[in-house]
């Protein structure tokens, strides 16, 4: 490191010598031991330890949460006939067969909102938010899909 000029000051070596002081200071094995003797006596703060631990317990809470609403909206199968139940990101079922004339019900059980589109017979749900439903008489078989998550199809069979 340079020493600072004998005729006066300058603002480089001033910033030289006080980090050179400090390096010094904070490497030393003294500096070292110290430094694990100040750490070895400190205990965590009670709050501090509450704080973390509520923030666990938070934690963990929404995770289950999360888990069981999954586990119940999407394990179930459509409580009824010509029912097509949307739920984490996929109709559910698939392939639905209904009688010709019948009236098929599509019933968004997802957080995310859906739509139900067709081009042959052309049919638009508009968006449909969570708990929504949307009723279509069909005539004819079709497939449909989500506009809003384009991996999401389905499919109408009429039988007979």
């Amino acid at each position: 490191m340079g020493a600072l000029p004998s005729g006066g000051w300058c603002p480089s070596n001033a910033l030289q010598l006080r980090f050179a002081e400090r390096r010094r200071l904070w490497s030393g094995p003294v500096a070292q031991a110290g430094g694990q003797a100040a750490a070895v006596g400190k205990r965590a703060s009670p709050g501090g330890v509450l704080a973390v631990l509520v923030f666990a317990g938070f934690a963990i809470a929404a995770v289950i949460t999360i888990v069981y609403r999954q586990s119940k909206d999407s394990s179930a199968a459509p409580a009824k006939a010509n029912t097509v139940v949307m739920a984490q990101i996929q109709f559910n079922p698939k392939t639905l067969t209904a009688a010709k004339g019948s009236e098929v019900i599509w019933e968004n059980k997802d957080v995310a909102p859906h739509d139900v589109v067709a081009d042959n017979p052309k049919v638009n749900s508009g968006t449909l938010a969570s708990g929504k439903t949307f009723r279509l008489v069909v005539q004819e078989p079709f497939e449909y899909r989500c506009t809003i998550h384009p991996g999401m199809t389905g499919k109408i069979v009429l039988e007979g």
